[in-house]
Order: structure tokens, then sequence, then C-alpha cells
């Protein structure tokens, strides 16, 4: 036993001496998707991620810019990670994961997120949460997004993917270029309750994707760092658990849908 607690303290001396020397640099997208991630790193996933960076004595910097340019800047090294990124084969070949043996570990994850399909009122096209009816025009999905655009690919949908935010897209449909959008649940239902849209769109009732997001780093950076990074996943997934965190995640949730 006594043996055993030395081998664990040295460990994390290790790991906390190692981190002590780590500055995480993320980049996250300009237009944020609220309450997860914010161009200022105050989401509510961006909290979990400083909280744990902090229990392990490195630093977390954020920085904005346009999603596609995020993925450029992981790939080439410029920043060392995204803080909200789903698992998708086009993104696992420069992203990496925390993974529990071949799969990814959604144990590990920052959240788990659904997106929805969102419908101009009066449209007949219908959304069963496997497939489309009645579709005749294409589907709109915020450009970079890139698991919902394999999802909709696999679907074998026109797909139109032109504009840069789901705010952008229901000002498509209310001018007759589209009669369904998906995008992120919250932020869906949060253009929902503006003037400009309500009434005009409605939610559909089956989601169309309902996967975990996390945090993932270039390759460099976690080759760099694999015991810090492995640890900070482990972290990340226990505090997520805690009663105080998920309390905070649902007044996130509350403030958002506040009239």
């Amino acid at each position: 036993m006594a043996r055993a607690a030395v081998c664990a303290f040295t460990l994390s001396f290790f790991l906390c001496c190692q981190a002590g020397a780590v500055t995480l640099r993320l980049c996250t997208m300009e237009t944020g998707i609220r309450p997860f991630i914010t161009t200022t790193g105050s989401g509510i996933a961006d909290q979990l991620i400083r909280q744990a960076v902090q229990e392990l004595g490195a630093t977390v910097e954020f920085h904005a810019a346009p999603l596609t340019r995020c993925r450029e800047e992981i790939r080439t090294n410029i920043a060392d990670g995204f803080p909200y990124a789903p698992y998708t084969p086009t993104l696992a070949q420069f992203y990496v994961y925390p993974m529990h043996g071949a799969t990814v570990d959604a144990a590990r994850a920052v959240n788990s997120g659904r997106s929805m399909v969102f419908r101009r009122v009066g449209s007949k096209v219908e959304w069963d949460g496997q497939r489309f009816s009645q579709l005749t025009t294409p589907v709109l999905v915020p450009f970079g997004m890139v698991m919902l655009h394999d999802h909709l690919k696999s679907l074998e949908v026109a797909i139109d993917n032109s504009g840069k935010t789901m705010e952008t897209n229901f000002a498509k449909m209310l001018a007759g270029r589209a009669d369904v959008a998906v995008g992120t649940e919250y932020h869906g239902r949060e253009l929902l309750a503006l003037p400009q849209f309500a009434g005009k769109i409605e939610e559909l009732p089956q989601p169309f994707t309902d996967a975990p997001y996390f945090l993932v780093t270039s390759r460099r950076f976690y080759e760099a760092n694999p015991q810090l990074m492995e640890k900070l996943w482990d972290t990340i997934g226990r505090i997520r658990r805690t009663p105080a965190y998920q309390a905070s995640q649902r007044k996130a949730f509350d403030e958002m849908v506040k009239p």
C-alpha cells in the first residue's frame, strides 16, 4: 500500500510539474455555440476545460476565428486544439480525441449535444429521425459543421452550406430559398424567440444528431504531452459528473430559454 501511494504521488507530482510548463492554446469559433462555447472562452464547456486545466497546474488560452480557420491552425500547429468538436472520421484525420481502446471515449467528453431540424411554418417537409420526406429544396447547414454535413451527405439529400450561421439560414428559409435547416438545439431555440423568426419557423420533434463533443488537440500537441492530455480528459469527465457542474449547466440552459 505504501509503495502504491508513493508511486501515485510521484505520478501526480510529475504531471503537475509537466503541466506547469504547458499552455494549451485553443482556437474557438468566432460565432460560438451558446451556451457551450463563446468567443471569450466563457461558455459552460469552456469553464469546464478551464477548471480541469487549473487542477493540473497548466494554463489555457482562447482566441476566436472562423471555424475552418481554426481547423487549419490546428492542422498546421498554430493552435493546439479546439474546445468543442464531435467525432467524425473526417475530423479524426487531424484531431486527437480521448479514446477507450479503438473507440472514442464519451465518458471524457465536455458535453453531449443535439442538433435539430427547423422548418419554415407551412412547409410539408417531415423528419422522422432517420429520413426526410416531401423534401424538394436543399437542406441548409452552417458552413464548416462537418458532422452535420457528413450526416446529410449519407442521407443523399441536396445540401446548401453557403450560410455561415444558423441565423443566416433561418433568413434564407423565410426568403423561400429552402424549407428546412439543421443546427444546434439551444442556439436554434434562441433564434426562434427573436421577433423576425417567432411564429414563422418551427422545430421538428426528432433530433437530427445526438452526439458527444470533445476537447480535441493537434497531433503534435498530444505527442508532446500525452500524459497531461490523458489526465486532462480524465479530469474533464470527472468534473462533468459532479452535482455542482451539472447544476451550473442546468442554470445556463435555463438562462437561454428565459423570455
